[in-house]
C-alpha cells in the first residue's frame, strides 16, 4: 500500500472496569575483542578458545533462553532447540567479535557479552528465531530497541517457544524461580515510560518492556520512578489494539491507547505516528482529550499503517516514546491486540476485534 492520510477520527471511551547475569555485577571498561567459539554449553552460554577478562566463559548478554539443566530439571523441547541452533550458528573455530556493554563481567566471573558472526548478531538472532526472550539488566542496554523488536516478530509469527501449538509455559527465569523454590528478586522497569514495579507485579511490564534491577536504588539511580508514585501523568500508557487493514466490518484503520491506571490522563498534544521521523504525518491528539481510568482512547484513519508491516508509535508532547508496537503483516478486519489488556501482544490476529473496549 502507498502511503497517504485521507482522514481521521479519534474518540476517548469511558469503561469500569534465572541463572542470573550477575548478582552483584563488577564494573570494567567497555570493549570489542575478537575471538574463537570452543564450544556452546546451551542457547545462551559459550566458551571461548581465547581468555578475555580471566575467563572464557561468555554468557550472552540481554537475552535468555530455556533452561537445559537447572537444578536437575529442564525446560524441554526448547532448552535443547536453542541449544541445538546455537551450535549451528557458532560451531566450533567459528571466528566471531565479542562486544561488552557497560558491566563486563559478572559475580560468576563470566564475560557479559553480544556475540557477533560477521554482520549477524547472534543474540538478537536467537531471539528472533524465538529461541530466546530479551532480559535486560541496567546497566547494559545496548541495543534494548532493536531487540524489542527481534522478540515481537518471533512472537507474532509463532517461531520457537512462541509456537501455538507447543507455547513454552514459564519464563526462563519463572521456570528457575519455581524449581529453586524463590520468588521474583528484582525490581522491573518500563523502558519508554521509565517508571517500575515492585518483584511480584513484574507481569504488569509486558516483556518486551521489562527492564531488571538488582535493586530499588538501581531504578532510582537509572531515572526510574515507581508506578503511581507521581499521581497522574502517561505513567503505563499502552497501545492496545491495532486494526491496520480495513474491510467490511471495519471500514476504517484504528489505534486503540489503553489507560491500566486508577486516575485519568490528559492526552492533549499527544502523537499517534508510525515509523518515527519517517512514513505518514504524526498525528497530534486534540487539545482537551482525556483518557479515562481503566480506559480507552481509539485514532481511526484511513490508509495511514502499510498492510504488510509498520510501525505503530505513541509519543508524549515532548517527543518521548511512551509505547511502540511493530506487526509484521495484517489482514482486513482483524487485529493485533494486547491479552489481557495492557499485557503482551497476541502472537495471532483477531479475528473479533473490540474497538474502544476489553480485549479480556
Amino acid at each position: 500500500m502507498v502511503k497517504k492520510r485521507l482522514f481521521s477520527l479519534a474518540f476517548p471511551v469511558m469503561v469500569t472496569l534465572s541463572a542470573f547475569c550477575g548478582l552483584f555485577p563488577h564494573t570494567s571498561s567497555a570493549a570489542t575483542y575478537t575471538a574463537t567459539v570452543d564450544r556452546v554449553v546451551d542457547g545462551d552460554t559459550v566458551y571461548l578458545k581465547e581468555t578475555i577478562q580471566g575467563t572464557n566463559k561468555v554468557r550472552m548478554l540481554s537475552i535468555d533462553t530455556p533452561e537445559t539443566n537447572y537444578q536437575g530439571q529442564a525446560q524441554e523441547p526448547w532448552g535443547t532447540a536453542a541449544k541445538n541452533y546455537l551450535q549451528q550458528l557458532l560451531p566450533s573455530g567459528t571466528r566471531v567479535t565479542i562486544e561488552t556493554d557497560v558491566e563486563e563481567t559478572d559475580a560468576y566471573g563470566r564475560l557479559l557479552a553480544h556475540i557477533y558472526k560477521g554482520s549477524l548478531d547472534v543474540n538478537k538472532e536467537m531471539v528472533r528465531q524465538g529461541h530466546a526472550v530479551t532480559y535486560y539488566i541496567w546497566p547494559n542496554m545496548l541495543h534494548f530497541e532493536e531487540y524489542q523488536q527481534a522478540y515481537l516478530e518471533a512472537k507474532q509469527n509463532g517461531r520457537g517457544m512462541w509456537n501455538p501449538s507447543n507455547p513454552i509455559p514459564e519464563l526462563p527465569f519463572e521456570f528457575r524461580d519455581r524449581v529453586s523454590g524463590q520468588s521474583q528478586d528484582k525490581y522491573v522497569g518500563d523502558f519508554f515510560t521509565h517508571t517500575y514495579v515492585v518483584p511480584n507485579d513484574y507481569k504488569q511490564i509486558p516483556i518486551e518492556k521489562r527492564v531488571f534491577f538488582f535493586t530499588e536504588s538501581d531504578a532510582l539511580s537509572a531515572g526510574y520512578t515507581k508506578e503511581g508514585s507521581t499521581g497522574g501523568g502517561a505513567s503505563g500508557l499502552v497501545i492496545n489494539e491495532v486494526l491496520p487493514a480495513s474491510g467490511t466490518n471495519y471500514q476504517k484503520e484504528f489505534v486503540e491507547i489503553y489507560n491500566p491506571t486508577d486516575y485519568p490522563v490528559d492526552l492533549s498534544g499527544y502523537i499517534i505516528d508510525d515509523i518515527v521521523n519517517g512514513g505518514s504525518s504524526p498525528y497530534t491528539i486534540p487539545n482537551g482529550t482525556t483518557i479515562p481510568a481503566k480506559g480507552y482512547f481509539v485514532w481511526e484513519t484511513s490508509n495511514y499503517y502499510n498492510n504488510s508491516g509498520d510501525d505503530v508509535t505513541l509519543k508524549s508532547p515532548d517527543g518521548t516514546i511512551i509505547d511502540q508496537y511493530h506487526y509484521s503483516s495484517s489482514s482486513a478486519d482483524k487485529s493485533w491486540v494486547r491479552m489481557p489488556d495492557g499485557g503482551s501482544w497476541s502472537t495471532t490476529m483477531d479475528s473479533t476485534p473490540t474497538k474502544g473496549a476489553s480485549n479480556n
